[in-house]
């Protein structure tokens, strides 16, 4: 008798290790599963993904979509008034932007303000300073900055007429060379730019 208690303890012993392990594997898929999401909800915007929407007020009151210029090819530009090398930038994204609006070609290009509340005011004069006439769009809330991942401004997407990124550009780029507007050109088949200085 006692040995045949011995031997179920023993199988109890055995089925508790079996439940133990089958609980430990569950909890460990579970973490595994929690930390992929969790990377993946903070994976930066790569080239070949779709952009991420958006819908955001010009400075005028007006909104606008990312996904309704579905067919063009849309230069978002993410920028802040305090931010030296935006302005930098900008006249030269003035002069593309000209270039390509007086071709009639389906491009648009959108300048993403990440100016916050407190420095939002800054905004006009900023664009009244520099003579710009693409549309500015305000995100003081930052709801761009999240989905985009964004390291900091400016940072500039080439969206494709599909809505894919084509081109992310960390930092400012002098936009009226050849190598500044090469895959956007190729996007509209444009084989000439404005005032191209070579790389």
């Amino acid at each position: 008798m006692a040995g045949i208690e011995l031997e179920e303890t023993n199988k109890g012993g055995a089925g508790n290790r079996l439940g133990a392990i089958i609980i430990g594997i569950v909890i460990l898929a579970g973490i595994i599963g929690f930390v992929w999401l969790k990377s993946n909800k903070y994976a930066p915007v790569i080239t070949g993904s779709y952009a991420p929407d958006f819908t955001l007020k010009d400075m005028k009151g007006s909104d606008h979509t990312l996904s309704s210029y579905r067919g063009k090819a849309v230069f978002v530009n993410f920028w802040a008034t305090w931010c030296k090398p935006c302005r930098e930038e900008m006249p030269s994204m003035e002069v593309l932007y000209k270039y390509l609006k007086e071709r009639n070609v389906p491009f648009e290009m959108l300048a993403i303000s990440m100016d916050r509340v407190t420095t939002q005011k800054e905004v006009d004069s900023f664009v009244k300073n520099l003579g710009i006439t693409f549309p500015v769009l305000l995100d003081p809330w930052g709801n761009t900055d999240g989905k985009y991942k964004l390291t900091g401004v400016p940072e500039t997407y080439i969206v494709d007429q599909e809505g894919r990124v084509v081109e992310k550009v960390i930092g400012p780029r002098d936009w009226t060379t050849v190598g500044a507007v090469e895959k956007l050109f190729g996007l509209l088949h444009i084989t000439t730019g404005p005032e191209q200085k070579g790389e």
